[in-house]
């Protein structure tokens, strides 16, 4: 055999590999939670220690990406608390392709998702500091891919607010049924630039309230994005209903793009959840921006094996943007 030849065998044996012991890798993750007896725990509790290590994996497969099937997230979690300091930490690796590449880059990198450190002013007082989720809309409250109705998240959260702060937040839990937040960014993002929007300046002010089985929460704010400088200003609300096995949501938020553009977004989700284990999504969007109408259909399906395991499917249809219309669907594993 030519040396040439040689090689090429070679690194397709490799690639082959890599692409086999990957899938069983995420094969058997996902097949211990799927025979376990009893919902594990999350995470690992190290002996004597305050501190919990774990993590998730997100695998998705999209009909119409240039990779249809990669490791959306891999990730590693890990959390500590002592008196009233509360710390969480979450790394992770995004797009990562059977080929070992990650956003198709052979460049390996990891992410700081979440890097925060809490402070317990008193029993209804934290202070925030690092990076962590903005406290904005009920979608942001779940961080990651498992917590989540759906894995493709709605459009409001890629184009209205930062979906992350690298800074402070002060929260305030006024009382069973109402809460506030404050929120202060005067620095760069520590986390690298994905589908959300990476800002140098974020200030914003955010109000929670419930009312038994129905709860709104209201939030206003200004941001500065890190590439262009361009200022922006957003106000918005939302509202949830929620029963035993159905859940309504709605969103609405409108922005003002450098005092020129004007945007909207909004949605309105359904979850009914038919059966143990099985959830049926319906969402309704439509968006503004730049004189772009669109209006997204999306209907999901969702099967819950475990508390820590979760496989989605969903069709999403635009009504402006035929390349967009697709099927993706996702198995999620928390461990």
């Amino acid at each position: 055999m030519k040396k040439s030849h040689q090689l090429h065998f070679k690194e397709f044996l490799y690639t082959f590999e890599m692409k086999t012991f990957k899938v069983m890798f995420v094969f058997f993750i996902l097949l211990k939670q799927l025979m376990a007896n009893e919902p594990s725990p999350y995470g690992y509790e190290i002996p004597n220690t305050p501190i919990n290590i774990g993590g998730y994996i997100d695998a998705i497969y999209d009909d119409v990406a240039s990779e249809k099937f990669v490791f959306d997230d891999v990730a590693l979690l890990l959390s500590a608390r002592y008196n009233r300091f509360d710390f969480l930490s979450e790394m992770e690796i995004s797009e990562l392709s059977l080929d070992g590449k990650s956003k198709g880059s052979s460049d390996i990198r990891i992410n700081v998702e979440r890097f925060q450190l809490t402070y317990a002013l008193s029993d209804t007082e934290n202070l925030i500091a690092g990076r962590f989720n903005s406290d904005i809309g009920y979608w942001n409250q779940a961080p990651i891919n498992i917590l989540q109705a759906t894995t493709t998240k709605p459009h409001i959260f890629e184009s209205i607010f930062p979906e992350h702060t690298t800074g402070l937040m002060y929260q305030n839990t006024i009382s069973d049924e109402d809460s506030f937040s404050l929120t202060v960014q005067h620095s760069e993002d520590i986390g690298q630039k994905d589908k959300s929007l990476i800002v140098d300046r974020h200030f914003a002010m955010a109000y929670y309230k419930v009312y038994e089985d129905f709860s709104l929460r209201f939030a206003t704010g200004f941001y500065r994005d890190k590439d262009f400088h361009n200022e922006a200003y957003y106000l918005g609300f939302g509202s949830e209903y929620e029963m035993d096995d159905f859940t309504l949501q709605a969103e609405f938020y409108t922005q003002s793009y450098d005092d020129e553009q004007q945007s909207y977004n909004a949605y309105l989700q359904s979850v009914w959840n038919f059966s143990p284990k099985h959830d049926v999504v319906l969402r309704l969007e439509q968006y503004n921006e730049q004189g772009v109408d669109d209006t997204i259909v999306l209907v999901g399906y969702v099967y819950r094996p475990t508390v820590n395991t979760a496989l989605k499917t969903e069709y999403i249809q635009h009504s402006n943007h035929l390349p967009l219309n697709r099927f993706v669907s996702s198995f999620s594993v928390l461990f």
